[in-house]
């Protein structure tokens, strides 16, 4: 026979009768009731009751429990499926994300790559200097450095602009240093961790980008993204990497921002590590004080903050003859302005960069300044290789361009001689990837 359950139902006399049934896919041990609504009798077409055990009379107490008794189990497992969710929140393995790329670590496209050509470093001159200019549009627009060129005369063999790491465009551009040495000129990049506030104002206080968070590779995604763009832009390129650190106006400066001249000097290293490992052989790390004018406020102990003979490949001073614009400043003649910081620099033995120089019209005949500033250096500082011109308009809203009184004022006879401007010189220093 096949394995039967106990059913119940209610007898005339009303008791419960078990019977015995073949099972209907039901295992042995599963048990299967028929119930009437709140323990009454079934009627007919509808389910049986719960049942009691066997022979027990039926009482409204009993039927009233059992009804009871189901309107409970309901509703807490109603709440238990309901609170399951709330209770094993906090216990559940979080649902790992699908990671996210950061675009500003993405390799960015360089149609004109190829990968056959050598890798270059450039080297400083033999004697004389690179000519150079700072001026953005130079950068951005084809064909801007031969209009600069018919302008002022000479062509520029170093070509600078500025980016910031976390403002404007945080990425380096190798579509900018093509235009720029298709030109004939070494692309330059001033490179500057923090983030320029509207105005080109100077904001030193940035706790979130200090010296010591560099050094500790907070920022090392971004530093390898630049690091692996130029090493496989190949070509020559200039880094000039937190300038004027001896100022007060620069979070990477030594002494603002919680700064000091060790955390300067393990921030450089790091940078330059991680471009080392990434094979971009083809830098030159520009290392570029403020000229040492005696300002109040600067630090001029320049020994304290030098990354050391193997990290640096220049080294360079920004210096402007302000004239009488501000309460502070005078009119300044070549050597005033920049002697005392030359021969500071010159004490290092690497090649020395003027790659911020600059005049107003302000208390001066600007004009007359360029060519009696052109003619000392060219003179008097033969370890002076690069100078470049600053050709834009400051923070300050001090126009430095060359135009109006100063326009054509690089191609006066005698400003640059004859010899003093050379070309760029390189060197191979990797074949292939």
């Amino acid at each position: 026979m096949g394995t039967g359950i106990v059913w119940a139902r209610w007898g005339p006399d009303g008791t419960c009768r078990p019977y015995r049934q073949r099972a209907r896919g039901l295992k042995p041990t599963e048990t299967s009731y028929r119930s009437g609504a709140c323990g009454r009798p079934a009627t007919s077409g509808s389910q049986g009751p719960l049942p009691t055990c066997s022979g027990m009379e039926r009482s409204p107490w009993t039927r009233r429990m059992a009804g009871i008794g189901i309107c409970l189990a309901f509703v807490a497992v109603a709440a238990a499926v309901i609170s399951v969710p709330w209770i094993t929140r906090e216990d559940r393995p979080a649902i790992a994300a699908h990671p996210t790329v950061d675009p500003l670590t993405l390799p960015v496209p360089d149609p004109e790559r190829n990968v056959a050509d050598p890798v270059l470093k450039a080297l400083p001159p033999k004697h004389g200097v690179y000519l150079g200019v700072s001026n953005f549009h130079l950068v951005s627009t084809p064909g801007a450095v031969a209009d600069w060129t018919a302008a002022n005369g000479p062509r520029p063999r170093i070509v600078n602009w500025f980016q910031q790491w976390l403002t404007g465009e945080r990425r380096f551009q190798p579509q900018w240093a093509h235009r720029v040495a298709r030109a004939g000129a070494i692309p330059m990049i001033t490179w500057e961790p923090w983030s320029a506030p509207e105005g080109e104002k100077h904001v030193a206080e940035q706790p979130e980008i200090s010296l010591a968070r560099i050094a500790d590779g907070h920022f090392d995604k971004l530093i390898r993204a630049w690091a692996r763009d130029i090493a496989a832009y190949r070509g020559p390129v200039y880094i000039r990497l937190m300038h004027e650190m001896n100022g007060t106006w620069y979070p990477w400066g030594v002494h603002v921002n919680g700064n000091t001249p060790e955390d300067f000097v393990r921030a450089w290293r790091h940078v330059h590590r991680i471009f080392d490992r990434a094979g971009a052989g083809n830098v030159s790390w520009i290392w570029s004080i403020n000229n040492l004018e005696r300002i109040e406020g600067e630090n001029h102990d320049i020994d304290a903050y030098y990354p050391g003979r193997k990290w640096v490949d220049w080294v360079s001073t920004s210096g402007f003859n302000w004239g009488n614009a501000y309460e502070w400043s005078s009119w300044r003649t070549a050597d005033p302005l920049y002697r005392d910081t030359y021969d500071q620099l010159a004490r290092f033995g690497k090649p020395i960069m003027i790659s911020e120089i600059g005049t107003t019209g302000d208390g001066g005949n600007a004009r007359v300044w360029i060519r009696q500033t052109f003619q000392t250096l060219r003179r008097d500082y033969p370890q002076l290789h690069a100078v470049l011109w600053y050709d834009d308009i400051d923070g300050g809203g001090l126009d430095f361009r060359l135009q109006g009184q100063t326009a054509g004022a690089l191609s006066q006879p005698g400003t640059l001689g004859k010899g003093w401007l050379q070309k760029p010189r390189f060197r191979v220093v990797a074949r292939r990837p």
